[in-house]
């Protein structure tokens, strides 16, 4: 029985630090879940230190951000 109001309390957590990190996201403070990186976050900057080792991160970085441009130049919000 403890096992199973433990993991309640668990689910519980993790529900609610999702909730807290979407409207930090809402609010523009971080990127989590809703947008994309953006190229000025430590994310972004990360994936091109591995992008130099990994030959395939490159190409779907690029292709990320190629998709990411032409939305914003058709206007289209999603």
């Amino acid at each position: 029985m403890k096992l199973v109001v433990w993991g309640v309390a668990l689910l519980a957590l993790l529900v609610l630090l999702d909730r807290l990190l979407l409207g930090f996201e809402t609010r523009g403070w971080i990127n989590y879940r809703r947008r994309g990186l953006s190229k000025g976050g430590a994310a972004y900057h990360v994936l091109q230190l591995q992008s130099i080792f990994n030959p395939g991160a490159r190409e779907v970085i690029e292709a990320k951000y190629r998709e990411v441009r032409e939305e914003d130049d058709s206007g289209d919000t999603g």
